[in-house]
């Protein structure tokens, strides 16, 4: 049985289903007259992607290596087992993971989901708060910033965990009134290094989206634009 490396559907021309290994395309199937699509579909074993633009929103996955959308007019979809993500502008949800790498998610109207095993978070929230959009951020180890715009009502859950070894090295930022605590013993339950925490929780606004920040050993910064 042929195994398919990747399967894209290109996002310029009507719609065209390319089967193809490694890099040979196998066969194509042009579409009905008249038939587009414009939502950008790559699967692959290895190797990084680079989609300069997504009309109709992108679902990126690869087996290792960077991952680039330049603008997407919609959704983006991406998550790679080794390697950064950088998404420029997008006017969806954003859904990122990768097992070791940064994050980037540049200007983003719509809900963003990041997490990584290992490296910095960076994401900016845009547009009006009319409509929910809720945010979650993870890394197990890195900085995590997140921008959002003045007028975001959210409730905020904030933990910032840190080892022996670190302890006073990070903190969270944020100037919007929210409650910090912080844990008095270690923590040994995980099964790993000992761990204290920082919570930071509290509500801006109306309190109607839901943004939720958890990274170990790494600066955490909430700010307005």
């Amino acid at each position: 049985m042929l195994s398919l490396a990747r399967i894209v559907v290109l996002s310029t021309v009507p719609a065209v289903l390319a089967a193809c290994l490694g890099t040979e395309c196998l066969d194509e199937f042009p579409a009905r007259p008249g038939l587009t699509a414009s939502i950008v579909r790559v699967h692959q074993v290895g190797g990084a992607i680079d989609i300069g633009s997504a009309p109709d929103g992108a679902d990126l996955s690869t087996m290792g290596g960077d991952i680039h959308v330049g603008n997407s007019g919609a959704f983006v979809h991406a998550k790679t087992m080794g390697g950064d993500i950088t998404v420029d502008q997008a006017a969806g949800v954003v859904d990122a993971s990768t097992m070791g790498g940064k994050i980037n998610i540049g200007r983003t109207s719509g809900s963003i989901k990041a997490s990584t095993m290992a490296g910095d978070v960076t994401a900016h929230l845009t547009g009006p708060s009319t409509a929910p959009r809720d945010v979650t951020l993870s890394s197990m180890s890195g900085a995590i910033l997140l921008t959002v715009p003045k007028d975001y009502g959210m409730e905020v859950q904030i933990k910032l965990a840190y080892t022996k070894n670190s302890e006073g090295k990070y903190r969270v930022i944020q100037h919007l009134g929210l409650n910090e605590r912080q844990s008095t013993e270690w923590d040994t339950s995980h099964g790993g290094s000992p761990l204290k925490y920082i919570y930071v929780t509290g509500r801006v606004g109306n309190g109607q989206n839901r943004v939720k920040i958890e990274t170990i050993n790494g600066d955490i910064a909430l700010k307005l634009e």
